[in-house]
């Protein structure tokens, strides 16, 4: 199951949470070459605040392979602050207290088997489970054209919000995702995964066992938990070159014509 971090239980996952912000920096900024701000070979920004909530899923050694970030809007959105120009003019102002933004989402999770699939797609059920919690109804995201066609196929309900934009090291564009009840059952459905499919572990004084723990406990008792826990023959994730002779523009003129297509709004 994916952990929930919140500013009511991160003093549980400190050396979890700079093994993400380190994570993230050998992602986004070693990997795929993004100018981001490191401190200390951590890659942290102003999102990064005590309004962020973390979902993250660890591999067999309790090392991060995954996250995604969910922020509150009704202040600021890096959609907003910094991408205002992927948007169709007129779209206006889409912070709100009724949307949240998803962002820095990675998944080193490799393999075929069927608790690969599922955790990958725990990854992208969560941020719904949660916000439909909160009463949410979308998200708003800046991501590589590339992810769309993945994102759509795994059961997220995207509407464009733009055309695709550079941002220096690729092409991205603007979205919506939309939370609700029925977003949320296909998606389980699909996948065979527990309701919910994160847990949120708090502080107790009388429990001085880890995060892993405490989620190998939950798992020994619920056999579907138990089907999305890490296992010891899942192979590690090697990082891809991005400079393979590949036509990247190709590839991203073809994922954005296919977006466009399946897009949820192109439905009735």
């Amino acid at each position: 199951m994916l952990h929930l971090v919140t500013k009511d239980n991160r003093s549980l996952y400190a050396r979890e949470l700079d093994d993400l912000h380190r994570v993230r920096k050998s992602v986004f900024v070693d990997e795929l070459g993004w100018r981001l701000n490191v401190v200390d070979g951590r890659e942290i920004d102003a999102y990064d605040d005590d309004r962020a909530i973390y979902g993250i899923g660890f591999d067999y050694n309790g090392r991060v392979t995954m996250s995604g970030r969910y922020r509150p809007t009704d202040d600021r959105s890096m959609l907003m602050d910094v991408f205002p120009h992927s948007l169709t003019p007129g779209l206006g102002n889409l912070n709100g207290p009724d949307t949240w933004e998803f962002s820095r989402g990675f998944c080193l999770e490799t393999g075929g088997k069927r608790h690969n699939q599922q955790r990958r797609a725990m990854l992208m059920l969560t941020p719904l489970e949660i916000a439909y919690a909160c009463g949410i109804s979308s998200y708003i995201a800046f991501s590589e054209v590339r992810l769309l066609p993945l994102f759509i196929n795994m059961g997220w309900r995207v509407t464009l919000l733009g055309d695709p934009v550079s941002y220096g090291e690729g092409e991205g564009i603007a979205y919506r995702v939309e939370v609700s009840e029925e977003a949320i059952r296909h998606m389980r459905e699909t996948y065979d995964l527990p309701a919910p499919c994160h847990i949120h572990l708090l502080p107790d004084a009388n429990d001085t066992r880890s995060v892993h723990e405490r989620a190998r406990e939950i798992a020994d008792r619920a056999p579907l938990y138990a089907s999305i826990m890490p296992q010891a023959t899942d192979r590690p994730y090697v990082a891809r070159s991005t400079s393979r002779g590949i036509d990247q523009t190709r590839l991203r003129r073809r994922a954005y014509a296919w977006t466009r297509e399946n897009q949820y709004a192109a439905h009735p």
